[in-house]
């Protein structure tokens, strides 16, 4: 499985996001502690906390140089972080969810799965379908439900017991049940 780093990098080479800059840099991601994985606060509007601990990494800011802040439009292109298959595409609070397992994702009854939240999944992706690594599953959502909430990629990593259904990979299930972990996906 490719390490998030890696991922960070894939999105920015399939956008385009370093163009322009000088001896082939890499974009500097940036990110406020309410967009952190484990996170108490928002990032957005009032700053309060949020009701539940935050179960992802959120994707948005980078600079392409010290004075130049710049932030995910709609339709940013989503790569898939490695091969795998879609399990489930569900709603979430922005938008949809496209829940992926990874290849070599399965340990003893468990299953490690990802959801990329808050996007709009390619058309004509469905529940079995098989992706590649790099392969472009889904493009950044408008965030027009939170009008002061920027489009970005919401990434979590969940490790779920391997009888749950499919179709029950949701954030009913992610956000609810005592049955599934949280896993940092800074460290995988």
């Amino acid at each position: 499985m490719s390490r998030f780093s890696d991922y960070l990098e894939a999105v920015s080479r399939l956008n385009g996001l370093a163009r322009g800059m000088e001896n082939n840099s890499k974009v500097q991601w940036l990110f406020h502690p309410g967009m952190l994985f484990s996170s108490m606060d928002k990032w957005w509007k009032d700053f309060r906390p949020r009701q539940s601990a935050h179960e992802g990494i959120d994707i948005t800011y980078y600079r392409r140089r010290p004075d130049e802040l710049c932030c995910f439009g709609a339709s940013i292109k989503v790569p898939a972080m490695d091969d795998g298959m879609i399990l489930n595409i569900c709603d979430d609070f922005l938008g949809k969810s496209l829940v992926v397992e990874h290849e070599n994702s399965i340990l003893f009854n468990t299953r490690i799965i990802f959801a990329y939240a808050h996007v709009m999944p390619e058309k004509g992706f469905k529940r079995g379908d098989i992706i590649q690594k790099e392969e472009v599953i889904a493009r950044v959502g408008n965030t027009g439900k939170n009008p002061r909430l920027p489009p970005h990629l919401h990434f979590s990593c969940f490790e779920v017991p391997g009888h749950v259904k499919a179709r029950d990979l949701n954030w009913e299930l992610f956000s609810k049940s005592f049955d599934v972990n949280i896993i940092h996906p800074l460290f995988i």
